[in-house]
């Protein structure tokens, strides 16, 4: 571990930058060297990097690329470059590069689709509407139907009982148990 001394100022580094203005059209292009401390947060390397080229728009984005032309994160481990090879300071507006695609599927497609849908749903509720009665005649049928087996079970079973009662264990079996 590294001491830490409290009476030094905090070491600043000194990077390269060439500015490339892809938000405008003339596409300015200006090199500077740019000083941040080396422990700063990216908000305030962002900011020095604004004031030191004069970018005063809220609305841009700021790419930066090593000279290999490899996009770099923007934080205050950037590596060390020189002025014969800068970093490349990309200021693009957001969304400058997305191109929408044109439809694929013409409208008129889409709303025929959705109207034959349309109809098939209304046909199968109608449909539904005018078999409600026929449902409900058939569902009490089938309840009725149901009972009735439901009795006619009640009905064996009570005779199995009165069965079963009319008989008592005399302790003995009469004849031998066929297990």
């Amino acid at each position: 571990m590294t001491p830490v001394r409290l009476d030094q100022p905090p070491r600043k580094r000194a990077l390269w930058f060439a500015l490339k203005r892809l938000d405008q059209p003339d596409g300015v292009v200006a090199l500077r060297e740019v000083s941040f401390p080396s422990a700063a947060q990216v908000t305030t390397i962002k900011q020095i990097i604004t004031d030191t080229f004069g970018l005063n728009s809220p609305n841009v984005v700021l790419k930066i690329r090593n000279h290999h032309g490899h996009l770099i994160p923007l934080n205050s481990s950037i590596p060390a470059n020189s002025k014969h090879t800068p970093h490349t300071l990309e200021v693009t507006r957001f969304f400058q590069h997305v191109r929408p695609k044109p439809r694929t599927v013409p409208v008129t497609v889409i709303n025929k689709s959705m109207k034959t849908r349309l109809q098939a749903i209304d046909r199968r509720i109608q449909r539904l509407n005018d078999l409600l009665p026929q449902i409900k005649c058939r569902h009490s049928e089938n309840r009725m139907q149901e009972i009735e087996c439901l009795d006619q079970q009640l009905r064996f079973l009570y005779q199995k009982m009165q069965v079963a009662d009319s008989h008592s264990w005399k302790g003995v079996l009469t004849r031998a148990p066929l297990w």
